[in-house]
């Protein structure tokens, strides 16, 4: 499994694989008129990477400069301000799942973020319990829980991670 930057060819499949994750885990648990595409590449990212191996695409992350009001309030709260570089869109086709992809995407855009000289945050759904224990294993600094409302009235709890300190 190796990490390469996202291309524009790579979204076709990327789309295809978000499609799946959502009927899997529910993940994105928001997505305006069911369009994948329009997740993964709004806002614009930072920088976004896939997982690939020989077999094709696997996963994929985004980095972000910015983040809802209600995570960059937790943030300050929690004593961080300044550039951020806020992890999004981190998923893994669930037919690929357990050889590594997510802990290596989400390396990427940690050390992405810390090269930027911005702080490595990200923002889950409380209820999601796979992808916060990787959260916690990879050393992820748990920071807060924020509540905010959808524009469509769907209210969800988050939990506020930073990244982890050093290298």
């Amino acid at each position: 499994m190796h990490i390469r930057e996202r291309t524009t060819r790579d979204l076709p499949e990327l789309a295809a694989i978000a499609a799946r994750v959502r009927a899997v885990d529910g993940y994105p648990i928001y997505l305006p008129r069911g369009d994948h595409l329009a997740f993964l590449t709004n806002p614009v990212a930072l920088a976004a990477w896939v997982a690939e191996d020989d077999d094709g695409l696997a996963g994929h992350v985004a980095l972000n400069a910015t983040t809802s009001a209600a995570v960059t309030e937790a943030l300050r709260a929690a004593g961080i301000d300044g550039d951020l570089g806020v992890v999004s869109k981190l998923l893994v086709d669930p037919i690929r799942r357990r050889h590594g992809a997510a802990a290596l995407l989400l390396d990427r855009a940690r050390r992405h973020a810390d090269e930027l000289g911005r702080v490595p945050v990200l923002d889950v759904i409380a209820t999601s319990a796979a992808p916060i224990a990787l959260y916690r294993h990879e050393g992820w600094i748990e920071l807060g829980r924020v509540a905010f409302t959808f524009p469509d009235g769907l209210a969800v709890e988050e939990l506020v991670f930073r990244g982890p300190l050093g290298p």
